[in-house]
């Protein structure tokens, strides 16, 4: 008797479980960000709509099925899709992610001596090879050692 109520709760809720851990999946991939590579989406998404899915069947066999092909079909082709289209460009790391980023000055710069830039609201040593006043918008252009090369906003970026 026992064995038939627990296949008649599975039969009516699995489903709604599948949705709920589904939905908590993507809500925890939001809260973290994109970092984890949006599998907490894809699987949240794949449990969603196998729940959603199996609702008129009343089985939980269908349910289990459904969401077990549609994860292996993700993992085997649809992963190495999203992950190749995600980092398709170069990753930049550290100082050379700055590169092309917009700052301000806050100590003017000469061609004879260092000033220093905010950038992405970060203080940072900067050389230029033009005088560059406090106060004005400058652009990365490069990077030597730990001191960012910047020019003026709107200036010629060679």
């Amino acid at each position: 008797m026992e064995g038939s109520t627990t296949l008649v709760f599975l039969d009516s809720w699995l489903w709604s479980i599948f949705v709920v851990v589904g939905l908590l999946m993507i809500l925890t991939e939001l809260i973290v960000g994109v970092e984890t590579g949006l599998g907490l989406v894809i699987v949240g998404s794949i449990l969603v709509l196998s729940g959603l899915v199996t609702i008129p069947f009343h089985s939980w066999v269908v349910t289990a099925v459904s969401a077990s092909v549609l994860c292996v079909v993700y993992f085997f082709f649809g992963r190495r899709f999203i992950h190749l289209r995600r980092w398709k460009g170069e990753i930049r790391t550290g100082a050379d992610a700055l590169i092309g980023e917009s700052g301000i000055m806050t100590h003017p710069i000469t061609k004879i001596t260092d000033g220093s830039v905010k950038v992405r609201n970060q203080e940072w040593r900067a050389g230029a090879e033009e005088d560059i006043n406090e106060g004005e918008e400058i652009v990365v252009v490069g990077i030597r050692g730990t001191t960012l090369i910047v020019k003026k906003e709107g200036g010629d970026m060679k």
